[in-house]
């Protein structure tokens, strides 16, 4: 990366624009940049209420900036805090699952289920109150059943991030969703290529071609830290299953006209994609790990009412199915562009008309680095 990069040929309008260029993709400086100005004050998806039903349950949660853990306590309440004893700060969990407390493996300081220290085995003799080393609280809000942490305590709240998001999904009901099913996948490749494939339709007639098949779509006004991409749906289908297979699940009951014709692709930034059908909602939970490996964790939730269906089952292999096989086509193709800028490509190429919000995400990422700026 050169000391003074150029980048006013990506804040030209959509059709007059190039991409970002390669170093964005493959510095370790820039990549830098991106984790200090754009995922130290963002929010990050954690999980769903749901996946927590009682008390003791936890997810951990691992970001490019923090570790944290989640958790329910006995008072239905819902917690996040550092995944770090207060000790001699040893990782408490690395996956998810249910304990009657959390336990450091080191020299077996014991937390409650809300973070505060409980035991401290050996202490005696040391003057000290166990009050004060309760776990370290991470800033933790939910909307529609959505867990969402924050690092930083001086970031904007939730719902001003989402903006006018949950107005518009309020008909898909999101707070009585399930969550039935995870995907894990490690990609090696740049975070941005992960998302900016899951933007547009333009890729899907060639990398989908023999599963999803090209598709129709349309931009969307949005207000807030959010932007969507709207797929269109032939005769009233859902998308999340692959042409030919299972007929899908009945739509959501409480959809409104335009919910019923089409799919938001949404991206809430930085790069979470939570995409809204007729009959299910599905993410992308895309976690930067360095410059050239991204992890990401595929969920399906339906209804309550879809899950309590005889065939629920059977039908809901159908939508992993699809969830599977496009998202290892799409990680495929990212760790070919991946490889791509690696063998020395710089010059950034052009954007076509259906990449509106690959173009806006792009100019997203530089505000956040450099200040907004007029384009």
């Amino acid at each position: 990366m050169s000391d003074s990069p150029d980048y006013s040929a990506v804040r030209k309008p959509l059709l007059e624009a190039s991409a970002l260029p390669g170093h964005c993709y493959t510095s370790d400086g820039f990549f830098e940049m991106e984790r200090d100005r754009i995922f130290s004050g963002a929010w990050h998806f954690a999980g769903r209420t749901d996946e927590l039903p009682q008390a003791g349950d936890f997810l951990v949660v691992d970001t490019v900036v923090g570790a944290a853990i989640v958790c329910r306590d006995s008072e239905n309440g819902l917690h996040a805090f550092l995944n770090a004893c207060r000790h001699r700060g040893t990782r408490l969990k690395d996956t998810g699952g249910c304990c009657a407390g959390f336990v450091c493996p080191y020299h077996a300081w014991v937390y409650a289920h809300d973070g505060r220290l409980r035991s401290a085995p050996g202490m005696d003799a040391t003057e000290f109150n166990k009050d004060d080393y309760s776990l370290q609280s991470v800033w933790l809000e939910t909307w529609g059943g959505f867990i969402f942490i924050n690092f930083d305590d001086a970031a904007s709240n939730l719902l001003t991030w989402l903006g006018d998001l949950p107005d518009t999904m309020q008909g898909h009901d999101p707070e009585s969703l399930v969550c039935t099913r995870r995907f894990d996948f490690t990609i090696k490749a740049n975070w941005k290529f992960v998302i900016e494939n899951a933007l547009e339709a333009y890729h899907t007639g060639t990398v989908h071609q023999t599963t999803l098949g090209a598709q129709r779509s349309e931009s969307v006004a949005t207000t807030g830290q959010w932007d969507a991409l709207y797929v269109l749906s032939d005769e009233q289908k859902s998308i999340a299953t692959l042409p030919g297979e299972f007929q899908a699940f009945p739509f959501i009951h409480s959809l409104g006209e335009k919910a019923k014709q089409g799919t938001w692709f949404t991206v809430i930034y930085p790069c979470l994609q939570l995409v809204f059908s007729q009959d299910c909602v599905w993410w992308l939970d895309i976690k930067p790990v360095s410059v050239n490996e991204t992890s990401l964790v595929v969920g399906g939730c339906f209804p309550t009412s879809t899950v309590a269906l005889e065939n629920f089952t059977q039908g809901a292999a159908a939508y992993y199915h699809r969830w599977q096989t496009a998202t290892a086509e799409d990680n495929a193709i990212a760790e070919n562009q991946q490889k791509g800028h690696m063998a020395g490509l710089h010059a950034a190429g052009r954007f076509s008309s259906a990449e509106h919000c690959v173009h806006a995400l792009d100019n997203w990422v530089l505000d956040q680095i450099f200040g907004e700026l007029k384009r």
